[in-house]
């Protein structure tokens, strides 16, 4: 399987059709080509790179409705593998809304 491959069925689960230029964007960021084969070598980096591409895909999530097009997204399902992959990778969860406490 193909990295771009890889990244599109990641998304599609949630409902997301991601552009070539989401793809590129990922790809760039992970320092891999698009038709490169995922394997245990890339899919960190991939993976990494999905993590740090979301919040700005969440900022066109909307649910659109017009002569017939619509698109849903599962929203809570993508914020949550978001979480999910900023714990794995120690990256600060920027869309969480969870009350935070400082010790001092």
């Amino acid at each position: 399987m193909t990295v771009k491959d890889y990244i599109q069925q990641k998304f599609q689960t949630f409902g997301i059709q991601l552009s070539e230029a989401d793809l590129l964007e990922m790809c760039l960021a992970a320092n891999v080509s698009g038709e490169d084969e995922i394997d245990q070598d890339t899919i960190s980096r991939v993976l990494y790179s999905i993590a740090k591409f979301i919040p700005s895909l969440l900022l066109r999530a909307t649910s659109i409705s017009e002569s017939g097009f619509s698109m849903s997204w599962n929203i809570q399902g993508i914020k949550d593998y978001y979480s999910f992959l900023c714990k794995k990778f120690g990256l600060k969860d920027e869309l969480s809304n969870k009350p935070k406490c400082t010790f001092l």
